[in-house]
């Protein structure tokens, strides 16, 4: 009997082994402190697949690490029913000059919770970064202005606090002399309680790590992995990783590595000491975690997803520029996502906007000259109005299907006598 991966493990697993394979591509890009969502990109990859054509969709499969129908069902899933930790937002938007009836289906294919709109301003694309990561980031981080044809984004962000907020210590009693942050630092992050996922590991990829795990109230937690200092980055990403799939699996208590399994004395990510204790056991051989010490820490990223194949940004580039079709004055495209982190005493908050854009390389001049009407609409004598029922994305959709109540009449009335508004009232 094959037993069926339920939908949550399946997005689980895909964004996992996304995370893992444009490792690399991040660390490129930064020498030092970096931040990424790879969930952030993958949402918008699973959105463009649709719109891919029989001879693109490989090679975002390939990034998606599913097929097309897949990630279009589990991009649905999520959006409906995203981590109660996290805050989620999607939108497309598009000038209506390039609202071709491809680009109409496309959109009427993505799920309700999808935004859609004409392209906004600057301004206005700002303070909806601002509102959907809860002011953690300020700017979208593509330019948006006339030349803008499409674009599509995707927001996550996250503020939660620890069940147990940390002690602040002296960071000179705690950070050992080989510490490059000794003098840099003046408090240090103190855990004694540790837990049962906060220990010393084996792994595959950086061999005997340590280990500690953050539970915030918000259903989130923040594993933190700690290798020898001289081994490779991408290979401690890829020890967290594989712990992460441990918690997944209840496996975790296997890596544990003894501390009587290791000398005593000073090691790549920790210090051991032994002492005689009275034991109810003869030759009884006790193990403890003292305490954790950590830096809090800060970090905000801004990745350009065209730079490596390995974000699988460019077939889905490749893909919205077909649905609007070129424009004869040449295109450039963009793939680019914000992100920011910071792990406090009291808790951790992070968001990252990701945004693939079109814009035209200048502003089309017809060659014949015509006329242009406009008209502005005058309620000012009596007039009728009707409340319908339907969300939103109800009366966003394009050719889609509606909730079962779409347009259910609610109130009506006739608007005979104007109400006189008070400009102090609230």
């Amino acid at each position: 009997m094959v037993t069926k991966t339920a939908p949550e493990a399946e997005i689980v697993n895909l964004v996992d082994a996304y995370a893992r394979r444009i490792c690399s591509a991040v660390l490129e890009q930064y020498a030092g402190d970096s931040v990424c969502s790879p969930l952030g990109i993958w949402l918008l990859l699973a959105a463009c697949a649709t719109a891919a054509s029989e001879s693109e969709r490989p090679s975002l499969e390939e990034a998606l690490g599913c097929s097309t129908s897949q990630a279009a069902a589990l991009l649905a899933g999520f959006l409906e029913a995203p981590p109660a930790a996290l805050r989620t937002a999607m939108a497309l938007w598009v000038r209506s000059a390039d609202r071709t009836t491809s680009l109409v289906e496309w959109s009427a294919s993505l799920p309700p919770a999808v935004e859609r709109g004409p392209v906004p301003t600057q301004a206005t694309a700002d303070a909806w970064t601002e509102r959907h990561t809860q002011g953690l980031i300020v700017r979208f981080p593509i330019e948006l202005d006339e030349l803008s044809r499409l674009v599509l984004a995707s927001v996550l962000a996250t503020k939660v606090s620890w069940e147990t907020p940390f002690a602040l210590e002296p960071a000179a009693d705690h950070l050992r002399l080989s510490s490059p942050w000794l003098g840099q630092v003046e408090q240090v992050l103190l855990d004694h309680g540790g837990g049962e996922l906060t220990m010393l590991a084996d792994t595959e990829a950086a061999g005997v790590v340590a280990v500690h795990f953050t539970q915030a109230v918000e259903e989130l937690g923040v594993l933190c992995v700690a290798a020898d200092p001289t081994v490779d980055r991408q290979q401690v990403f890829e020890a967290a990783h594989e712990l992460a799939r441990r918690c997944r699996s209840d496996t975790f208590g296997h890596a544990r590595h003894s501390l009587f399994d290791l000398p005593l004395g000073e090691g790549g990510a920790w210090s051991i000491t032994e002492r005689e204790v009275r034991t109810h056991k003869p030759d009884a051989r006790l193990e403890e975690i003292e305490h954790v010490v950590l830096p809090a820490w800060r970090s905000e990223s801004t990745l350009d997803l065209k730079a490596s194949a390995l974000f699988g940004a460019l077939p889905s580039l490749d893909a919205l520029l077909k649905l609007i079709g070129p424009s004869e004055e040449g295109d450039e495209t963009v793939a680019v996502q914000s992100a920011v982190a910071s792990f406090s005493p009291e808790g951790f908050e992070a968001a990252a906007v990701s945004a693939f854009g079109v814009r035209t390389l200048g502003v089309s001049r017809p060659p014949n000259r015509g006329l242009e009407r406009r008209a502005r609409l005058l309620f000012d004598h009596p007039f009728a109005a009707i409340a319908l029922a339907g969300s939103s994305s109800d009366f966003r959709r394009a050719r889609a299907g509606h909730t079962d109540l779409f347009c259910l009449p609610l109130f009506s009335a006739w608007v005979e006598t104007p109400a006189k508004t008070n400009s102090s009232s609230s």
